[in-house]
């Protein structure tokens, strides 16, 4: 990382000045990997780094204001607020608050929903997992394991349960099969795999085959209609913030950073998980956009619609928005709609640790994406996203768009792993 300052021009209240980032203390160890961080350990992946802090001195922030041309000097060293950390600035007497609070209303931040603020994608795509299971071509009950079902939900996460039906009946036909909805209509699904099924579908509240073959619970003869009805059913109950959320919102109403939420999945599900998730306070009604429910057809992500909607319901230019998204069909739809900055998320319980590395590689490499863009820096701490928004809107009230190039110790701050 060459350039580490970003400037605050004329048009701020303190005028004209940079805030460049100063160096670590002398004795501080400092390496070419591990930049100016004390014990920090890190390893190559691809050409990138990944930083995992390890100790209290990552949680400070040195900044230095210099003069250009006639400006104030000031000189302050900040502590990192783990629940406020982009505030950091603010609490020295010559900061430049307002100039911060200024760009943060210039800004907004647009979150995708499963796996990202809430914790809903594991048992989202269990249930989906075990909806289809009776359906996968050639299984038996041996097959359906733990283990099976975790390495589905991490090759679907972000996925329409349209996407994984359409796989599922590609197999079938292939191998001869009749379709679901044949299958499903002469009730002729293996009596042994059913039998596995109800164990999983005990565990999740929802009626087992025994009762709705019974006739003790009601069969949906849709398919797509029962997996929606239990997804949201199980999610009622299921569903919770992931980790930080609650804090890191905060910060950003603090901020002054407007938020939304643009997600693939459908209405009820995401306003009941985020009810269920006590995350209403933050995302009302009218904060919520769903490329399933918000369009006639849907506009599944990497469509880049939901995003589009969103950005224009909370008054922002793409390019003056974030978006912080888990899936690589998310990162392709907020690529494709040419939002300013995408943040990669890996620390949704979904994401293993066994994966972590290849997940936030995937998400940078914008796979999904018209233009092949993808991520430019993945976090693994929600709570470290302010101070990411807080220099995003400091850059763009400067005119600058991606790539940036993150400030030093703004990378050597951030706790946990992390990938730019």
């Amino acid at each position: 990382m060459l350039s580490t300052a970003f400037s605050l021009k004329s048009s701020f209240k303190v005028s004209p000045q940079a805030i460049a980032v100063q160096k670590r203390p002398t004795g501080t160890p400092v390496s070419c990997k591990a930049r100016h961080c004390a014990s920090l350990s890190s390893r190559s992946l691809s050409g990138r780094q990944v930083h995992v802090p390890t100790t209290a001195r990552c949680h400070r922030l040195r900044r230095v204001a210099h003069t250009a041309g006639g400006g104030i000097v000031m000189a302050a060293s900040d502590t990192i607020d783990l629940l406020g950390s982009v505030m950091a600035a603010e609490k020295s007497g010559l900061s430049p608050s307002g100039d911060l609070a200024a760009a943060c209303k210039n800004v907004a931040v647009l979150f995708d929903f499963d796996g990202t603020l809430g914790d809903t994608e594991t048992p989202a795509m269990e249930v989906a997992y075990w909806e289809l299971a009776p359906y996968f071509a050639g299984t038996t009950p041996a097959d359906h394991t733990q283990t099976n079902c975790n390495e589905f939900i991490r090759d679907n996460a972000g996925k329409a349960f349209e996407h994984m039906v359409e796989v599922v009946e590609e197999a079938r036909a292939k191998a001869g099969l009749p379709s679901i909805s044949e299958l499903k209509a002469s009730k002729s699904e293996d009596p042994a795999v059913l039998a596995v099924v109800d164990v999983a579908r005990a565990k999740f509240g929802l009626p087992t085959f025994k009762a709705l073959r019974s006739g003790e619970a009601k069969e949906q003869a849709d398919f797509l209609t029962m997996q929606k009805d239990e997804t949201v059913e199980a999610l009622a109950t299921l569903a919770k913030a992931c980790t930080g959320v609650h804090a890191t919102l905060e910060t950003l109403i603090a901020l002054g950073v407007r938020s939304a939420i643009a997600t693939t999945s459908g209405k009820p599900r995401v306003p009941v998980s985020v009810v269920a998730a006590e995350l209403t306070k933050y995302f009302p009604a009218e904060k919520i956009h769903s490329g399933e429910s918000d369009f006639t057809p849907p506009r599944f992500k990497p469509d880049p619609a939901v995003y589009l909607l969103a950005a224009k319901t909370e008054k922002v230019d793409p390019a003056d928005a974030i978006a912080v998204e888990d899936s690589a069909s998310g990162v392709g739809s907020a690529s494709n709609a040419a939002i300013g900055l995408i943040v990669g998320y890996v620390g949704g319980s979904h994401i293993g640790a066994e994966v972590t590395d290849s997940h936030a590689r995937m998400l940078m490499a914008g796979t999904r994406a018209d233009n092949g863009v993808g991520c430019q820096i993945v976090i693994s701490d929600m709570l470290e996203l302010p101070k990411i928004v807080a220099f995003f809107a400091m850059e763009r009230a400067q005119g600058r768009s991606a790539p940036f190039t993150f400030p030093e110790d703004l990378l050597v701050s951030i706790s946990g792993k992390y990938w730019v």
